[in-house]
């Protein structure tokens, strides 16, 4: 009998085991959220017994903190996709002792990702559209091989994904998704072949009917927690009135204290800077490094500054995610993981500062 897509499927965590084992057995490499010491961090999983499935996160605005609950949920960390395709630093070129120039090539095999969420998917399609010419984001890229989301049945304070429309459930972008549910209970579903392929190799049978509505239920509870904010044309065209109230934008942004954690923690932001180092034994190097644009120095050009106070470094930061993304990729770049809430020293809260911006500029 052929499978429609939205099928469930029933299993349980040792299902996810299985599907781990077969990826590894197909000779991808499974990259996701690692547990590393006493933090969660983005990269190579070496094995199924790293991912934080016995860990729960609680996050708050200025607050995040990891609890070991084998029941828990776990929704990110600081660390996203975006680290390993977009690196913090990359080596672009080096230049040998004779002034060589020695071009840097990155290798790699397949990978998959492996228990990313929703948003993180999301991001990675704004990525696409950002990064489409950038030759080791393609590379990276290309390497992706298979894709496996775990859903957001228990949302995060500070997560806001069904306002962006990123979340919490799989929309698109994947080949399998599952969502873990009360009493061990593992929903899976497929979004390509290769995944429904995958679905009958574990052998999981379908999900029953009381199953699936439980499923239903609770992330249309999920939903709901996350679509408290103004519906996204209404943020743009509320920004745009904006732009020239700058007693309003000193008002809202007068905690804010230039550090760009915002900017680091974003999965879709992607500035960078290049920085020479010229080591002791006469090699030198050059980096690229991410570059946020809260920081002091981002809009310094010789002989002025295009941006010299705190609030219109801020008042940047929230309008390329709602107003100048979508104008120039077509697509909202915020994708509503609440990092840049969790993160903030001082708890500033783009939700707030975005309903305060309806609330005076809406029609």
């Amino acid at each position: 009998m052929e499978q429609l897509p939205g099928t469930y499927f029933r299993g349980d965590v040792e299902n996810l085991r299985a599907l781990f084992n077969v990826i590894r057995s197909r000779g991808l490499e499974p990259i996701g959220y690692v547990i590393r010491g006493d933090a969660i961090y983005f990269g190579s999983l070496s094995s199924f017994e790293l991912l934080p499935l016995g860990l729960e996160d609680v996050q708050a605005p200025g607050s995040y903190r990891l609890y070991r609950n084998p029941s828990g949920f776990f929704r990110h960390s600081s660390s996203s996709p975006k680290y390993w395709f977009h690196p913090p630093v990359q080596r672009v070129l080096e230049v040998s002792e004779g002034f060589e120039v020695e071009a840097v090539q990155e290798g790699g095999g397949p990978v998959a990702l492996f228990g990313v969420k929703p948003c993180d998917v999301a991001s990675i399609e704004v990525l696409d559209r950002i990064l489409s010419s950038d030759d080791s984001f393609r590379s990276r890229r290309s390497r992706v091989a298979l894709v496996v989301v775990e859903e957001c049945t228990v949302p995060g304070a500070t997560c806001f994904c069904g306002t962006t429309g990123t979340g919490p459930s799989a929309r698109g972008g994947y080949d399998i998704a599952y969502a873990r549910l009360g009493g061990g209970l593992v929903l899976f579903k497929y979004g390509s072949e290769v995944g429904l392929k995958l679905i009958e190799e574990l052998g999981l049978t379908k999900a029953s009917e009381d199953e699936v509505a439980e499923y239903e239920r609770v992330m249309g509870r999920a939903r709901e927690a996350t679509s408290r904010l103004p519906k996204l044309q209404e943020v743009s065209r509320a920004l745009e009135r904006s732009l020239a109230d700058e007693a309003f934008w000193k008002e809202v942004s007068s905690r804010c204290v230039g550090c760009a954690n915002c900017n680091m923690v974003c999965p879709t932001c992607f500035c960078t800077e290049f920085v020479d180092y010229l080591e002791p034994s006469g090699r030198a190097r050059r980096v690229r490094q991410w570059f946020g644009c809260l920081s002091y120095t981002y809009g310094q050009v010789a002989g002025a500054h295009y941006r010299p106070e705190l609030y219109m470094r801020y008042r940047h930061f929230v309008l390329h995610k709602f107003l100048f993304y979508p104008k120039q990729v077509g697509l909202v770049g915020c994708v509503g993981c609440g990092r840049c809430v969790t993160w903030c020293p001082v708890g500033l809260d783009i939700r707030d500062v975005v309903s305060r911006v309806v609330a005076k500029y809406g029609s």
